[in-house]
């Protein structure tokens, strides 16, 4: 990739519902979407058509229980052992938005996939019993940055159902 390279230039935008997940996001046209394995409940798309560590991943899960503002903790302590359990993990920034019906927890980092530091925003949003997983990443932290407009249009309008 040239280190001179101009933002990308959206060409268009799609809405993917997933009536199943109970969630619709909204996508650069010309991205292309991966199937995810069985039982996997969500979407991956990537602007390359050969490389997904490049990639927006969205998937839904049913958990067992309803979750209660009263489990804010728990879920914070969750999310943030989640991230520490990466290895080489960086954490650039955290941050939360929590109201009686909807939990999110965001975070920005980088962490070591083999030999490769790659970078990631990851979204986890808990209502109900529900929860929705939206994760943001470039295969090379340089490759996160150039993407980032788009990462954030995705992230920020995705629609729960």
């Amino acid at each position: 990739m040239p280190e001179n390279r101009k933002g990308p230039v959206y060409t268009g935008m799609t809405l993917h519902p997933n009536k199943k997940g109970g969630f619709s996001i909204w996508l650069p046209s010309d991205w292309h979407e991966r199937e995810l394995k069985q039982k996997h409940l969500g979407m991956l798309f990537s602007p390359y058509p050969d490389d997904i560590n490049t990639c927006i991943l969205v998937e839904k899960h049913k958990l067992k229980v309803k979750v209660k503002p009263g489990d804010v903790d728990v879920l914070r302590e969750g999310f943030k052992q989640g991230l520490m359990a990466l290895p080489g993990v960086e954490i650039e920034s955290t941050d939360e938005n929590i109201t009686d019906t909807i939990q999110m927890f965001d975070a920005r980092y980088t962490f070591l996939e083999g030999e490769e530091r790659r970078k990631r925003w990851a979204r986890n949003i808990y209502w109900g019993d529900g929860q929705l997983v939206l994760i943001a990443q470039g295969r090379t932290p340089e490759d996160f940055d150039y993407w980032l407009p788009m990462f954030y249009n995705t992230i920020t309008t995705t629609q729960i159902l």
